[in-house]
């Protein structure tokens, strides 16, 4: 019997929840560290039953069994284009035939995306289903951005014996500097990414202030030379990292002449300190793939659990599409 994709209804979402659940206690079996309040459907379903309340969706159904459910919700503006975005909660396939499951509910629900005209397509996906992720490579989707998380045991490596200390207001200067490179780095090659908004000294000074947060400062005589911020678990990262016991690194920076020496993971060590003595249970970060320095270091020392992946769609289809009349084609 065919795979059938049909409009996505109320009926499938415990379904859709079940089979998130059952995708994510098969990644926290490889990820222990990770919340374990994902595995639980009550906490899936109300984030599906609210986005299946307000954007379209598909559902696959195989021999009559649920087999994948895929939604997304539209974006107004992301990296200046209307685009649509399934988080890694709003899709899930059968593990068993993802690839396939996949791309015919893509193929069905695309067409409704980029009729509204939303033609950047965004999607995360857990990290462990290979198959899943083969098929959005093949459907066009590149690798953006990835979410890494870790238990708070040290970090082992080479740590360089510097001098840390938490940042205060008193070193707004030097917070802003290091933030002012660490923007100049990311819209580098081979990043790129637009730097077209220079946080103010008050956004520095409230983020400083807040005692939620800590900025951890490493200096070469009195000069400071990197930095790593942490916190409460980032709210713009993957959703299945957000739980009162998870600290999000949000900043993190060594200047070029200081890298090699082992000062990142001395000041990662010294934020994994904190984390635990604030009563965290695990540290998570998100990072453009296309960070070189960055996704070499945190994948040494985290674990990935989520990649968000990419499509642009060319806008020119809105108007030279397959229904096009064949007179119009000049």
């Amino acid at each position: 019997m065919p795979l059938e994709i049909i409009p996505l209804e109320t009926k499938h979402l415990q379904d859709a929840a079940t089979l998130v659940s059952t995708r994510y206690k098969s990644l926290r079996e490889r990820v222990p560290s990770l919340p374990s309040r994902y595995e639980d459907t009550s906490t899936l379903l109300p984030l599906i039953q609210n986005l299946a309340s307000r954007a379209p969706g598909v559902a696959a159904i195989r021999h009559g069994q649920f087999a994948g459910f895929l939604l997304g919700m539209a974006i107004s503006q992301f990296h200046g284009r209307r685009s649509v975005y399934s988080p890694e909660w709003a899709n899930a396939a059968d593990p068993d035939d993802s690839r396939r499951v996949y791309e015919e509910m893509y193929a069905r629900l695309a067409a409704r995306w980029v009729a509204n005209g939303c033609f950047t397509h965004l999607l995360s996906i857990l990290a462990h289903d290979r198959a899943g992720i083969e098929s959005w490579h093949w459907l066009g989707f590149g690798l953006l951005g990835v979410d890494v998380v870790r238990d708070l045991s040290p970090a082992q490596g080479p740590s360089a014996d510097v001098v840390m200390r938490r940042a205060s207001l008193d070193d707004i200067k030097a917070t802003m500097a290091l933030e002012e490179a660490l923007w100049r780095h990311l819209t580098s090659e081979p990043t790129f990414l637009a730097y077209v908004e220079r946080n103010s000294a008050r956004s520095q000074e409230e983020w400083l202030e807040n005692p939620a947060n800590a900025l951890w400062l490493a200096y070469q005589g009195t000069e400071a030379v990197a930095c790593i911020g942490i916190g409460p678990a980032n709210p713009r990262a993957c959703t299945i990292i957000r739980d009162e016991k998870t600290a999000s690194i949000v900043r993190a920076f060594t200047l070029e002449r200081a890298r090699g020496q082992g000062i990142a993971t001395a000041l990662l060590n010294r934020s994994l300190d904190w984390a635990r003595s604030e009563g965290y249970e695990r540290c998570a970060v998100d990072f453009e793939s296309m960070n070189i320095l960055a996704a070499h270091f945190w994948t040494r020392h985290f674990e990935p659990i989520s990649y968000a992946l990419m499509r642009r769609v060319d806008e020119r289809v809105a108007w030279a599409h397959a229904k096009r009349e064949h007179k119009d084609l000049w």
